[in-house]
Protein backbone atom coordinates (compact mmCIF):
# COMPACT_ATOMS: atom_id res chain seq x y z
CA UNK A 1 0.00 0.00 0.00
CA UNK A 2 2.68 2.30 1.05
CA UNK A 3 4.41 1.59 -2.59
CA UNK A 4 1.25 2.86 -4.16
CA UNK A 5 0.68 6.11 -2.47
CA UNK A 6 4.35 6.51 -3.44
CA UNK A 7 4.17 6.38 -6.73
CA UNK A 8 0.88 8.26 -7.08
CA UNK A 9 2.92 11.07 -4.85
CA UNK A 10 5.74 11.02 -7.25
CA UNK A 11 3.05 11.17 -10.39
CA UNK A 12 1.16 14.05 -9.16
CA UNK A 13 4.26 16.16 -8.15
CA UNK A 14 5.41 15.55 -11.90
CA UNK A 15 2.10 16.52 -13.16
CA UNK A 16 1.87 20.01 -10.89
CA UNK A 17 5.26 20.68 -12.58
CA UNK A 18 3.45 21.06 -15.83
CA UNK A 19 -0.17 21.96 -15.19
CA UNK A 20 -1.88 23.86 -12.49
CA UNK A 21 -5.52 23.01 -10.75
CA UNK A 22 -7.37 26.50 -10.93
CA UNK A 23 -10.69 24.96 -10.55
CA UNK A 24 -10.01 22.50 -8.05
CA UNK A 25 -12.23 22.52 -4.84
CA UNK A 26 -12.85 21.43 -1.71
CA UNK A 27 -16.57 20.94 -0.82
CA UNK A 28 -18.93 19.24 1.62
CA UNK A 29 -22.69 18.06 1.45
CA UNK A 30 -24.95 16.26 4.25
CA UNK A 31 -25.74 12.90 4.21
CA UNK A 32 -28.36 12.88 6.91
CA UNK A 33 -26.95 14.03 10.14
CA UNK A 34 -23.05 13.25 8.54
CA UNK A 35 -20.56 15.94 6.63
CA UNK A 36 -19.63 14.24 3.67
CA UNK A 37 -16.46 15.72 1.88
CA UNK A 38 -15.34 15.18 -2.03
CA UNK A 39 -12.86 17.56 -4.04
CA UNK A 40 -14.32 19.03 -7.27
CA UNK A 41 -12.75 19.50 -10.71
CA UNK A 42 -14.29 21.81 -13.26
CA UNK A 43 -13.09 21.99 -16.79
CA UNK A 44 -11.67 25.40 -17.59
CA UNK A 45 -14.42 27.52 -19.24
CA UNK A 46 -17.07 25.62 -18.34
CA UNK A 47 -20.47 26.79 -19.77
CA UNK A 48 -23.63 25.34 -17.83
CA UNK A 49 -26.22 26.76 -19.91
CA UNK A 50 -25.00 25.44 -23.30
CA UNK A 51 -22.89 22.39 -22.86
CA UNK A 52 -23.25 19.22 -21.02
CA UNK A 53 -20.06 17.02 -19.90
CA UNK A 54 -19.18 13.73 -18.77
CA UNK A 55 -18.50 13.10 -15.03
CA UNK A 56 -16.34 10.82 -13.17
CA UNK A 57 -15.45 10.03 -9.62
CA UNK A 58 -12.48 8.71 -8.55
CA UNK A 59 -12.20 6.63 -5.61
CA UNK A 60 -9.24 6.08 -3.18
CA UNK A 61 -7.72 3.00 -1.75
CA UNK A 62 -7.94 1.37 1.60
CA UNK A 63 -6.28 4.02 4.30
CA UNK A 64 -5.95 6.68 1.74
CA UNK A 65 -7.36 10.31 1.11
CA UNK A 66 -9.16 11.47 -2.04
CA UNK A 67 -5.85 13.85 -2.46
CA UNK A 68 -4.03 10.49 -3.56
CA UNK A 69 -5.94 10.22 -6.68
CA UNK A 70 -5.64 13.85 -7.72
CA UNK A 71 -2.32 13.29 -9.65
CA UNK A 72 -3.91 10.05 -11.35
CA UNK A 73 -4.37 11.74 -14.09
CA UNK A 74 -8.67 12.76 -14.68
CA UNK A 75 -7.54 16.17 -14.33
CA UNK A 76 -5.10 17.13 -17.26
CA UNK A 77 -7.80 15.07 -19.03
CA UNK A 78 -10.73 17.24 -17.82
CA UNK A 79 -10.15 20.71 -20.37
CA UNK A 80 -10.13 18.97 -22.99
CA UNK A 81 -12.55 16.39 -22.89
CA UNK A 82 -14.67 18.29 -21.15
CA UNK A 83 -15.09 16.33 -18.23
CA UNK A 84 -16.43 16.81 -14.31
CA UNK A 85 -13.45 14.78 -11.75
CA UNK A 86 -14.89 14.37 -8.23
CA UNK A 87 -12.72 13.02 -5.65
CA UNK A 88 -14.63 11.90 -2.44
CA UNK A 89 -13.61 11.12 1.00
CA UNK A 90 -14.34 7.92 2.70
CA UNK A 91 -14.51 7.39 6.38
CA UNK A 92 -13.08 5.58 9.25
CA UNK A 93 -13.64 1.49 9.76
CA UNK A 94 -13.79 -0.19 12.83
CA UNK A 95 -9.74 -0.37 12.21
CA UNK A 96 -9.65 3.72 12.06
CA UNK A 97 -8.88 3.21 8.15
CA UNK A 98 -10.53 5.82 5.80
CA UNK A 99 -12.57 3.21 3.70
CA UNK A 100 -16.07 2.76 1.81
CA UNK A 101 -19.09 0.79 2.77
CA UNK A 102 -19.10 -2.02 0.01
CA UNK A 103 -19.52 -5.14 1.67
CA UNK A 104 -15.86 -6.56 2.28
CA UNK A 105 -14.63 -7.39 6.07
CA UNK A 106 -12.60 -3.85 6.12
CA UNK A 107 -15.86 -1.94 5.18
CA UNK A 108 -17.16 1.29 7.01
CA UNK A 109 -21.15 1.84 7.99
CA UNK A 110 -21.09 5.25 6.06
CA UNK A 111 -24.14 5.92 3.94
CA UNK A 112 -21.80 6.19 0.94
CA UNK A 113 -24.38 4.76 -1.53
CA UNK A 114 -26.26 7.68 -0.29
CA UNK A 115 -23.04 9.74 -0.89
CA UNK A 116 -22.43 8.96 -4.59
CA UNK A 117 -26.07 9.38 -5.57
CA UNK A 118 -25.93 12.66 -4.17
CA UNK A 119 -22.82 13.62 -5.81
CA UNK A 120 -24.93 12.64 -9.09
CA UNK A 121 -27.83 14.61 -8.28
CA UNK A 122 -25.40 17.61 -7.77
CA UNK A 123 -23.38 17.29 -10.79
CA UNK A 124 -26.47 16.98 -12.98
CA UNK A 125 -28.33 19.69 -11.37
CA UNK A 126 -25.97 22.54 -10.77
CA UNK A 127 -23.15 21.71 -13.64
CA UNK A 128 -25.29 20.41 -16.41
CA UNK A 129 -23.84 16.68 -16.16
CA UNK A 130 -24.99 14.79 -18.84
CA UNK A 131 -27.16 12.12 -16.63
CA UNK A 132 -26.43 9.52 -19.82
CA UNK A 133 -22.24 10.03 -18.89
CA UNK A 134 -21.33 8.91 -15.61
CA UNK A 135 -18.08 7.02 -14.75
CA UNK A 136 -16.94 5.66 -11.68
CA UNK A 137 -13.29 4.51 -11.14
CA UNK A 138 -10.53 3.29 -8.37
CA UNK A 139 -7.96 1.85 -6.82
CA UNK A 140 -7.78 -1.13 -4.57
CA UNK A 141 -10.51 -0.59 -2.10
CA UNK A 142 -11.40 2.24 -4.81
CA UNK A 143 -12.01 -0.35 -7.33
CA UNK A 144 -13.64 -2.99 -5.52
CA UNK A 145 -16.44 0.09 -4.56
CA UNK A 146 -16.82 0.90 -8.09
CA UNK A 147 -17.68 -3.30 -8.86
CA UNK A 148 -19.84 -2.00 -5.41
CA UNK A 149 -21.65 0.90 -6.72
CA UNK A 150 -22.37 -0.88 -10.33
CA UNK A 151 -24.15 -3.34 -8.87
CA UNK A 152 -26.19 -0.47 -6.60
CA UNK A 153 -26.18 2.03 -8.60
CA UNK A 154 -26.76 0.33 -11.98
CA UNK A 155 -29.48 2.63 -13.17
CA UNK A 156 -27.06 5.56 -13.16
CA UNK A 157 -23.50 4.56 -13.77
CA UNK A 158 -22.32 4.17 -17.95
CA UNK A 159 -18.98 2.39 -17.02
CA UNK A 160 -16.57 1.75 -14.41
CA UNK A 161 -12.89 1.44 -14.47
CA UNK A 162 -11.29 -0.83 -11.68
CA UNK A 163 -7.23 -0.73 -11.19
CA UNK A 164 -6.08 -3.36 -8.64
CA UNK A 165 -9.50 -3.72 -6.67
CA UNK A 166 -11.62 -7.26 -7.32
CA UNK A 167 -15.69 -7.48 -6.62
CA UNK A 168 -16.73 -8.71 -2.95
CA UNK A 169 -17.95 -12.18 -3.10
CA UNK A 170 -21.10 -10.82 -1.22
CA UNK A 171 -21.29 -8.46 -4.70
CA UNK A 172 -20.41 -11.75 -7.20
CA UNK A 173 -23.17 -13.64 -5.05
CA UNK A 174 -26.12 -11.03 -4.77
CA UNK A 175 -25.55 -8.79 -7.96
CA UNK A 176 -28.07 -8.64 -10.40
CA UNK A 177 -27.40 -5.39 -12.71
CA UNK A 178 -30.03 -5.28 -15.50
CA UNK A 179 -28.23 -2.81 -16.97
CA UNK A 180 -24.93 -4.73 -18.61
CA UNK A 181 -22.58 -2.09 -17.20
CA UNK A 182 -19.47 -2.11 -19.37
CA UNK A 183 -16.03 -2.41 -17.36
CA UNK A 184 -12.16 -2.34 -17.52
CA UNK A 185 -10.19 -3.72 -15.14
CA UNK A 186 -6.62 -3.49 -14.38
CA UNK A 187 -4.54 -5.50 -12.51
CA UNK A 188 -0.80 -6.80 -11.73
CA UNK A 189 -0.10 -10.69 -11.75
CA UNK A 190 2.51 -10.16 -8.60
CA UNK A 191 -0.20 -8.55 -6.76
CA UNK A 192 0.65 -8.86 -3.34
CA UNK A 193 -2.07 -6.91 -1.42
CA UNK A 194 -4.64 -7.85 -3.87
CA UNK A 195 -4.16 -11.20 -5.12
CA UNK A 196 -4.47 -11.65 -9.45
CA UNK A 197 -5.13 -15.21 -8.42
CA UNK A 198 -4.14 -18.10 -6.21
CA UNK A 199 -5.31 -17.21 -2.80
CA UNK A 200 -7.85 -15.24 -2.76
CA UNK A 201 -8.47 -12.69 0.81
CA UNK A 202 -11.74 -12.98 2.90
CA UNK A 203 -14.68 -11.59 1.41
CA UNK A 204 -12.75 -11.23 -2.20
CA UNK A 205 -12.46 -13.07 -5.52
CA UNK A 206 -9.99 -13.26 -7.31
CA UNK A 207 -9.63 -11.77 -10.99
CA UNK A 208 -10.62 -14.76 -12.81
CA UNK A 209 -14.08 -14.93 -10.98
CA UNK A 210 -14.13 -11.19 -11.08
CA UNK A 211 -13.64 -11.68 -14.79
CA UNK A 212 -16.22 -14.37 -15.15
CA UNK A 213 -19.26 -12.53 -13.68
CA UNK A 214 -18.86 -10.06 -15.77
CA UNK A 215 -18.46 -12.35 -18.69
CA UNK A 216 -21.82 -14.45 -17.51
CA UNK A 217 -23.49 -10.67 -17.08
CA UNK A 218 -22.57 -9.44 -20.65
CA UNK A 219 -22.70 -13.18 -22.28
CA UNK A 220 -19.56 -13.29 -23.60
CA UNK A 221 -18.11 -16.16 -25.45
CA UNK A 222 -14.58 -18.09 -23.18
CA UNK A 223 -12.38 -16.82 -25.49
CA UNK A 224 -10.95 -13.04 -25.48
CA UNK A 225 -8.95 -10.78 -28.35
CA UNK A 226 -5.40 -10.78 -26.67
CA UNK A 227 -2.79 -7.96 -27.66
CA UNK A 228 0.58 -7.25 -25.99
CA UNK A 229 0.66 -3.77 -25.51
CA UNK A 230 4.23 -2.41 -27.06
CA UNK A 231 6.99 -2.67 -24.27
CA UNK A 232 8.42 1.21 -24.26
CA UNK A 233 9.09 0.98 -20.81
CA UNK A 234 12.14 -0.36 -18.94
CA UNK A 235 10.04 -1.62 -16.28
CA UNK A 236 10.90 -5.46 -16.46
CA UNK A 237 7.15 -5.35 -17.19
CA UNK A 238 4.32 -6.60 -20.02
CA UNK A 239 0.89 -6.00 -20.76
CA UNK A 240 -1.13 -8.20 -22.16
CA UNK A 241 -4.68 -6.69 -22.80
CA UNK A 242 -7.87 -9.12 -23.53
CA UNK A 243 -10.77 -8.18 -25.23
CA UNK A 244 -13.73 -10.71 -24.75
CA UNK A 245 -15.45 -11.75 -28.02
CA UNK A 246 -19.39 -11.43 -28.51
CA UNK A 247 -19.63 -9.77 -25.76
CA UNK A 248 -23.30 -7.57 -25.69
CA UNK A 249 -22.76 -5.15 -26.03
CA UNK A 250 -19.52 -5.58 -28.08
CA UNK A 251 -16.21 -4.68 -26.77
CA UNK A 252 -17.64 -4.21 -23.25
CA UNK A 253 -15.38 -6.15 -21.11
CA UNK A 254 -11.80 -5.92 -21.02
CA UNK A 255 -8.81 -6.98 -18.60
CA UNK A 256 -5.39 -5.27 -18.86
CA UNK A 257 -2.72 -7.86 -17.11
CA UNK A 258 0.56 -6.57 -15.93
CA UNK A 259 2.72 -9.34 -16.09
CA UNK A 260 4.87 -8.73 -12.85
CA UNK A 261 3.04 -6.06 -11.62
CA UNK A 262 2.17 -5.07 -8.15
CA UNK A 263 -0.41 -3.32 -6.18
CA UNK A 264 0.68 -0.01 -7.52
CA UNK A 265 -1.13 2.51 -10.14
CA UNK A 266 0.70 2.05 -13.67
CA UNK A 267 1.90 4.99 -15.58
CA UNK A 268 3.63 6.35 -18.92
CA UNK A 269 7.14 6.98 -19.02
CA UNK A 270 7.77 4.47 -16.01
CA UNK A 271 5.66 2.02 -17.58
CA UNK A 272 4.32 0.94 -21.12
CA UNK A 273 0.72 2.85 -20.32
CA UNK A 274 -0.88 5.09 -18.27
CA UNK A 275 -4.26 3.52 -16.71
CA UNK A 276 -6.22 6.32 -16.15
CA UNK A 277 -5.57 7.71 -19.97
CA UNK A 278 -7.12 4.28 -20.80
CA UNK A 279 -9.68 3.68 -19.06
CA UNK A 280 -10.91 7.51 -20.54
CA UNK A 281 -10.68 5.88 -24.05
CA UNK A 282 -12.78 3.22 -22.74
CA UNK A 283 -15.45 5.27 -20.80
CA UNK A 284 -16.02 8.08 -23.87
CA UNK A 285 -17.50 5.29 -25.80
CA UNK A 286 -20.30 4.25 -23.53
CA UNK A 287 -23.38 5.89 -22.26
CA UNK A 288 -26.27 4.78 -20.22
CA UNK A 289 -29.33 3.94 -22.83
CA UNK A 290 -31.69 4.26 -19.74
CA UNK A 291 -30.43 6.66 -16.64
CA UNK A 292 -32.00 6.54 -13.55
CA UNK A 293 -33.42 10.23 -13.41
CA UNK A 294 -33.49 12.36 -10.02
CA UNK A 295 -37.29 11.71 -9.99
CA UNK A 296 -38.18 15.72 -9.64
CA UNK A 297 -40.07 16.21 -12.65
CA UNK A 298 -43.34 14.81 -10.67
CA UNK A 299 -45.00 17.45 -8.92
CA UNK A 300 -46.43 14.68 -6.75
CA UNK A 301 -43.75 13.55 -3.68
CA UNK A 302 -45.49 11.82 -1.49
CA UNK A 303 -47.84 13.92 1.04
CA UNK A 304 -47.13 17.53 -0.48
CA UNK A 305 -46.77 18.90 -3.99
CA UNK A 306 -44.09 20.74 -5.14
CA UNK A 307 -44.46 22.80 -8.93
CA UNK A 308 -42.58 23.31 -10.76
CA UNK A 309 -39.10 21.39 -9.96
CA UNK A 310 -36.74 21.67 -10.87
CA UNK A 311 -37.53 25.83 -11.09
CA UNK A 312 -35.70 29.14 -12.26
CA UNK A 313 -35.96 30.19 -8.54
CA UNK A 314 -39.81 30.15 -7.06
CA UNK A 315 -41.17 26.43 -5.66
CA UNK A 316 -44.94 26.21 -5.35
CA UNK A 317 -45.19 23.68 -2.09
CA UNK A 318 -49.07 22.76 -1.38
CA UNK A 319 -49.50 20.69 1.69
CA UNK A 320 -52.35 19.35 3.44
CA UNK A 321 -51.70 21.22 6.50
CA UNK A 322 -49.73 23.46 8.81
CA UNK A 323 -45.89 22.54 8.81
CA UNK A 324 -42.40 23.97 10.01
CA UNK A 325 -40.16 23.58 6.86
CA UNK A 326 -35.88 24.53 6.40
CA UNK A 327 -34.33 24.79 3.02
CA UNK A 328 -30.53 23.82 3.40
CA UNK A 329 -28.03 23.80 0.62
CA UNK A 330 -25.98 20.86 0.16
CA UNK A 331 -23.25 21.87 2.51
CA UNK A 332 -25.81 22.06 5.33
CA UNK A 333 -26.30 25.80 5.54
CA UNK A 334 -29.99 26.89 6.14
CA UNK A 335 -31.13 29.47 3.24
CA UNK A 336 -34.72 29.51 4.00
CA UNK A 337 -37.02 28.34 6.38
CA UNK A 338 -40.84 29.30 8.19
CA UNK A 339 -44.11 27.67 8.45
CA UNK A 340 -46.44 26.06 5.72
CA UNK A 341 -50.34 27.00 6.19
CA UNK A 342 -52.49 24.78 4.79
CA UNK A 343 -52.81 25.11 0.65
CA UNK A 344 -50.00 26.67 -1.70
CA UNK A 345 -46.86 28.32 -0.73
CA UNK A 346 -43.64 29.88 -1.98
CA UNK A 347 -40.31 29.40 -1.21
CA UNK A 348 -38.57 31.84 -2.67
CA UNK A 349 -35.19 30.93 -3.65
CA UNK A 350 -34.25 33.85 -6.28
CA UNK A 351 -31.35 34.54 -4.51
CA UNK A 352 -29.56 31.37 -3.87
CA UNK A 353 -26.79 29.84 -6.47
CA UNK A 354 -27.99 27.64 -8.77
CA UNK A 355 -27.71 23.84 -7.91
CA UNK A 356 -30.12 20.94 -5.17
CA UNK A 357 -31.62 22.39 -2.11
CA UNK A 358 -32.86 20.17 0.76
CA UNK A 359 -36.42 20.76 2.02
CA UNK A 360 -37.10 19.58 5.34
CA UNK A 361 -41.33 19.57 5.78
CA UNK A 362 -42.32 17.24 8.82
CA UNK A 363 -39.15 15.15 9.07
CA UNK A 364 -39.35 13.96 5.25
CA UNK A 365 -36.82 15.62 3.20
CA UNK A 366 -36.98 16.29 -0.74
CA UNK A 367 -34.46 17.77 -3.11
CA UNK A 368 -35.65 21.17 -4.90
CA UNK A 369 -32.76 22.19 -7.95
CA UNK A 370 -32.62 25.68 -8.93
CA UNK A 371 -31.31 26.17 -12.13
Amino acid sequence: MNYFYTTITLFLCSLLSVATYGQLTSETMMIGSANRAYKQYLPTGLDIQNEQVSLVVILHGLGGTNTDMIGAGFNNLADTARIIAIYPQGTPNSFSQNSWNNGTLLSSTADDIGFMNAIVDEMIAQYNVDPTRVYFTGMSMGSIMSYHLACAMNGRIAAIGCMSGTMSTSDISDCNPSYQTPVIHFHGTADGTVPYDGSALPSLSLVPETMSFWKNVHDCDATADSLRITDSANDGLTVDRFRYDNCSPDASLELWRINGGTHTYFYEPLNDITEMIEIWRFFRKWSHPSPQALGLNSNSQGKLTIAPNPSQGIFTVEVPQEEVYTVTSMNGKTVASGRFSSGNNAVDLNSQSNGMYLLNVGGSVYKLVKH
